[in-house]
């Protein structure tokens, strides 16, 4: 198996340094945000698409400058998605974080989008 290293960890334990991510800068979160979306646009682009569902500090990872973050932790939570929607009667991801479309089993890569805010609004700022 080949992977990339990431010194810093995820994005949690880098801010964990800081006083609740008091000490980041809005531009470094804006700069962590647009190389998120733009990771998001790639797997969405796919095809068949490839969600996400689980888009947390927990699944970022950070190079040890702390201006790259990485989207991963593709384990449970990715879906391939043909056709205009997945159906899936399990909700995989964390429900913080989760759509409420993925409890009804219908969903598309929107999902991505909500979990994406929810990552924004978390309180790590």
């Amino acid at each position: 198996m080949i992977t990339e290293l990431f010194p810093s960890g995820s994005l949690k334990k880098y801010l964990s340094k800081y006083d609740n991510g008091t000490d980041v800068d809005l531009a470094t979160i804006k700069n962590w945000g647009r190389q998120i979306l733009e990771g998001l646009s790639f797997l969405h682009s796919q095809s068949p698409k490839i969600i996400h569902r689980d888009i947390k500090c927990d699944n970022l990872f950070v190079d040890s400058g702390g201006n790259q973050v990485t989207l991963g932790d593709f384990g449970l939570v990715v879906c391939l998605m043909e056709g205009n929607f997945v159906k899936d009667k399990e909700a995989k991801g964390t429900p913080e974080f989760m759509a409420p479309e993925c409890y009804d089993g219908e969903y598309n890569d929107l999902v991505d989008v909500y979990s994406f805010g929810m990552f924004l609004l978390d309180g790590y700022w």
